[in-house]
């Protein structure tokens, strides 16, 4: 009865920022883990009160709408409360599956040696780099920039994925089984090479299919063996 009850919002970013000025944060309990607890919840709804806005967005996190005068105040509250908080611009951002929620934490190590390698590197466009821990990929690691797929102390890199719009589809496999051992090096190239090569502002998969007729990203996959 619910469901289309009330289908436009009082309160968007857009609307709060007619009255004043906002400042929105992307929330989550981690890159890996998905299950807030009550405390956490608690905390957003005290931080966000009357004059915010809260958001589920598609990117496996919670949007929050608040008053720029009081962003550094409600990052370290949530912070204090195990939230971590995404960072903005054009980055390096990584994302991640749940694993199965901690029953295939196999790729759990190198997932975050890449997180504290690659997330907030400056690149042209941002750029999300998506794990997930085993062959089913159910959290759509085809779809972002950069899909890396866990099997067996290897990941498969999947390139050139469109994630939205009329031509919205999925990446193409670049790399078979690359080793743990040679992932982040191999991350890096491609993002040393889009840095230096890219467009102003060009996104991550209209560089990749201007360019993967190239040389270089033969030389990419060929690092590895």
């Amino acid at each position: 009865m619910n469901a289309f009850h009330k289908n436009v919002p009082d309160q968007t970013f857009e609307t709060l920022n007619h009255h004043g000025e906002f400042t929105r944060l992307a929330i989550s309990p981690g890159l890996i883990n998905k299950h807030y607890t009550p405390a956490q919840f608690q905390k957003i709804a005290e931080i966000v009160g009357e004059k915010g806005a809260i958001k589920y967005s598609a990117s496996y996190s919670i949007l929050l709408s608040i008053p720029t005068s009081e962003v550094a105040e409600a990052m370290q509250a949530l912070q204090e409360v195990g939230l971590y908080i995404a960072p903005s611009g054009s980055i390096i951002a990584m994302k991640a599956c749940d694993f199965c929620d901690g029953e295939k934490m196999e790729a759990a190590p190198i997932t975050e040696q890449l997180y504290h390698t690659l997330e907030g590197i400056t690149v042209p466009a941002r750029v999300r780099v998506n794990v997930n821990g085993c062959a089913s990929a159910c959290y759509n690691a085809v779809y972002d920039d950069i899909g890396l797929v866990y099997q067996q102390e290897s990941f498969d890199v999947y390139l050139g994925a469109i994630p939205m719009g009329a031509k919205a589809q999925a990446g193409t496999l670049f790399a078979k089984r690359v080793d743990v051992e040679h992932i982040e090096d191999f991350l890096l190239q491609m993002m040393n090479f889009y840095k230096e090569h890219a467009r102003p502002n060009e996104p991550f998969y209209k560089f990749y299919r201007r360019t993967k007729s190239t040389e270089y990203w033969e030389l990419v996959k060929n690092s590895i063996n």
